[in-house]
């Protein structure tokens, strides 16, 4: 389903901006939460989302994706997509150990993996049976955490700058412009949101995103739009955070 292979990119491309924020934690913490979203597609309800942050007996962290097609769309597509990001922190900052992608319900599975040897300076992906390795160099990360190392930089009072992202067997700079801030209204909550828009290289397809300080800058909503498409939204329905496990720097 072209919605739900879009949906694994668009956590990574929310957060790739360079904004002032509303109002700064002076606080550099790991969120420890679990969050679900409401997924549309048009005016057709098409499933449901969830993240959740953990962290692991060793000291590393996993960061977890996991999107189902539901209601009426459940009937036709049947679709599954997974990501985890397994990481770690390396000086202040997120260092991505291991990633992996999943889309299954469909009539050709896609399924991705990137193993990061920061010993070798070396990433190995492997996706649709084609193995490759590429170099790398701090400061790179996976499409999942990409969006976990901006939330913590913003909550760190740092300006955010481009952020390089491996995926696909390369690596890619998004640019992020900053729209009006705006509250919005969920039925999580009341929230003041930084929003921010990016046009996709070479297309008109056009994705934004309200971001929330209260939550750690973490997303409230993000829609996609193109010309002669559906309108494909992701909307937060509940959120909570653990903060007796919340690690502080």
């Amino acid at each position: 389903m072209k919605q739900q292979r879009l949906l694994s990119g668009i956590f990574m491309a929310a957060f790739m901006f360079s904004a002032n924020c509303i109002a700064q934690d002076t606080e550099f913490t790991v969120p420890i939460y679990q969050a679900t979203y409401s997924v549309g597609f048009g005016s057709l309800r098409a499933g449901t989302a969830s993240f959740s942050l953990s962290k692991n007996a060793d000291g590393t962290y996993t960061y977890k994706s996991l999107t189902k097609s539901a209601g009426l769309a459940a009937l036709f597509l049947n679709d599954v997509v997974s990501e985890n990001s397994h990481f770690k922190l390396m000086d202040g900052k997120l260092q991505p150990l291991q990633y992996t992608y999943e889309h299954t319900g469909k009539d050709k599975d896609d399924k991705e993996t990137i193993q990061f040897d920061w010993a070798k300076g070396l990433a190995y992906t492997e996706e649709d049976g084609k193995q490759r390795s590429l170099p790398i160099k701090a400061g790179i990360y996976d499409r999942l955490l990409a969006q976990l190392a901006i939330s913590m930089d913003l909550q760190a009072g740092l300006d955010v700058e481009d952020y390089p992202v491996l995926g696909h067997g390369e690596i890619n700079v998004y640019h992020m412009l900053r729209q009006d801030n705006t509250d919005l209204k969920t039925s999580a909550g009341n929230y003041e949101t930084v929003v921010i828009a990016r046009r996709a290289p070479h297309k008109d397809r056009i994705t934004t995103f309200w971001l929330a300080p209260k939550l750690k800058y973490l997303p409230v909503k993000m829609e996609q739009t193109e010309p002669g498409q559906s309108t494909f939204s992701l909307v937060l329905t509940d959120i909570i955070f653990d903060t007796t496990k919340t690690e502080n720097n």
